[in-house]
């Protein structure tokens, strides 16, 4: 006591973790010993402050904060700050030395237990800091351990960074994924619904759940690979696991899904008043942004370069292009490679020699694949032999060390081969999607399909077709991305110094270049029986290389 006064204290009780708070007894039990303390003082507890706040360095404190700031206000209830222990004030130095500068310009006195720090000893300052420093030490290795334990356990295969993927289970004891069969049946008829043309927002609301999470787990948690990120920047730590798990949905059907994600964030957005059968599938050639529709005051349709700034610069000409003319253009050149099935099919037979390359790699993919999957069953093995004790950490570890470099190894590879084939369609997507695309035109036995080929198709043919096929028809053919990596669409340059306005180019399943505008002979060629093989060919081995 002071001048026979007793001392008010402001106690500060801490842990670092929730579960510590809810379950653990050391609240509690800092607040039992700092009340026999106090009272063996001769004191009062006029304020607690704290509960569960993270130790580690840089985390934000807020009930220190509130200390602080009482501390520094001229009516304090308080004229002493009393703790537990010296890590219970801070494992961080420089806001210890902050805190402890600002209780003693303050001239409230400090606590640890029933001993008093003099504040303006610097012994006692010294003590302070070096245990603040052994305290940051401590909780920065006690994190470093856990953060590779962590990721160790990861790249064995279990959970170790948030919560379960959606609709999977995994037994701790056995070490072994499942799948929840309920959850897997639902996301079964979220993803058949939303392919069908259901909006996700729509589906989300039915569900009950948030839609960026119904996105999330359709786009990136339907599979057989999760990824468990570890970031600490404090630590230096940034790696990424990618754990096998079991999957809810087939390989084909997760592809729609993302070709399905795609195409709504480009050309089946919504149509305005006036209706454009290439509604965002036209992109700039040279920055790579869509060309919207727009119409005039004599209600003639233009595709138009934005004026606005974006984030690519574009030294393009902002012209516009009339629908009409690109339209029926880039009909006729669809027309002319798809109206005939059985060309398309003989030009798909020619092509086959130049996706020998692409065979191999998907072989290679596979054989990856099984070296990976042999990799980290042998790794699995060596660590079961190590918890039953036949073999200790030593002895194993120069086996799981080769093993771990041989798995980043296989992966890194068929990372690469994945991104070279990714968007690639194979054989038999070619052929389904050229079999589907050429039944908008026109239905046909075997043998009327013989004439066509022989007769080619004529312009009352193409001129035939209903709105809706000719945008269903677009819509197939521009899906997905081309080969390198790009949006499938109409392409449009504004050369110089040439008399026509701009040359097109369609990329997608098939891809062609022309100018516009057209003359009426120009359009008649585009579906020229005699030219129809040869186009065909040469646009189905670009589709397939």
């Amino acid at each position: 006591m002071e001048n026979n006064k007793p001392i008010s204290f402001a106690a500060l009780i801490r842990v670092s973790t929730d579960r510590q708070a809810t379950e653990g007894e050391s609240l509690k039990t800092q607040r039992s010993e700092i009340e026999r303390v106090v009272k063996q003082l001769g004191g009062t507890v006029v304020e607690w402050y704290g509960g569960q706040e993270h130790a580690t360095p840089g985390w934000e404190k807020k009930e220190l904060a509130r200390l602080l700031a009482d501390a520094a206000k001229q009516h304090r209830r308080f004229n002493a700050v009393i703790v537990t222990h010296p890590d219970r004030w801070s494992r961080d130095n420089s806001d210890s030395k902050k805190g402890l500068e600002i209780l003693r310009r303050a001239g409230v006195k400090f606590y640890v237990g029933s001993v008093e720090h003099d504040l303006f000893n610097p012994t006692a300052t010294l003590f302070l800091g070096m245990s603040a420093e052994i305290g940051e030490f401590q909780s920065r290795l006690q994190n470093q351990k856990s953060m590779q334990n962590r990721i160790k356990r990861a790249e064995r295969g279990s959970p170790t960074c948030g919560k379960l993927p959606f609709g999977r289970t995994f037994d701790k004891a056995t070490g072994k994924w499942g799948v929840d069969a309920k959850k897997k049946r639902l996301i079964e008829d979220v993803a058949r619904r939303y392919l069908a043309g259901e909006p996700m927002p729509r589906l989300a609301e039915e569900l009950g759940v948030n839609h960026a999470s119904l996105h999330k787990t359709l786009t990136k948690r339907c599979g057989e690979r999760w990824k468990q990120t570890f970031d600490c920047d404090e630590l230096n730590i940034h790696e990424t696991v990618e754990t096998a798990i079991p999957p809810l949905l087939s390989p084909e059907k997760i592809k729609a899904i993302l070709a399905k994600v795609e195409a709504n964030k480009t050309y089946q957005h919504g149509q305005t008043k006036h209706k454009y059968l290439l509604g965002r599938m036209v992109i700039c050639a040279e920055c790579g942004y869509a060309y919207f529709g727009q119409t005039n005051h004599g209600e003639r349709r233009y595709y138009r370069h934005a004026h606005t700034k974006r984030v690519r610069k574009c030294e393009s000409s902002k012209g516009w292009v009339p629908a009409d003319d690109l339209e029926d253009a880039v009909l006729r050149h669809l027309f002319n490679t798809f109206g005939n099935p059985v060309a398309f099919e003989r030009a798909v037979e020619r092509a086959m020699p130049n996706l020998d390359a692409h065979r191999q790699h998907q072989a290679r993919l596979a054989e990856l694949d099984a070296l990976i999957r042999k990799e980290m069953d042998g790794r699995q093995k060596v660590l079961k032999l190590v918890q039953r004790g036949l073999c200790d950490m030593d002895e194993a570890g120069e086996g799981l060390g080769e093993a771990k470099e041989k798995i980043d190894r296989f992966q890194a590879e068929r990372d690469r081969l994945a991104a070279s084939t990714s968007n690639i369609p194979s054989v038999a997507e070619v052929k389904e999607t050229a079999a589907s695309v050429a039944s908008k035109f026109k239905r046909v036995s075997k043998a009327q399909a013989r004439i066509i080929a022989a007769k080619g198709v004529s312009a009352g043919d193409f001129e035939k077709m209903k709105w809706e096929d000719r945008r269903d028809l677009l819509q197939r053919v521009f899906a997905g991305k081309t080969p390198d990596g790009k949006r499938a669409g109409v392409y449009i340059e504004w050369p110089k110094g040439k008399d026509r306005p701009c040359e097109y180019t369609i990329k997608g399943l098939i891809t062609r270049s022309d100018v516009l505008p057209m003359t009426a002979e120009e359009k008649e060629q585009l579906v020229d029986p005699d030219s129809a093989a040869e186009q065909q060919e040469a646009l189905t081995k670009y589709a397939l290389r």
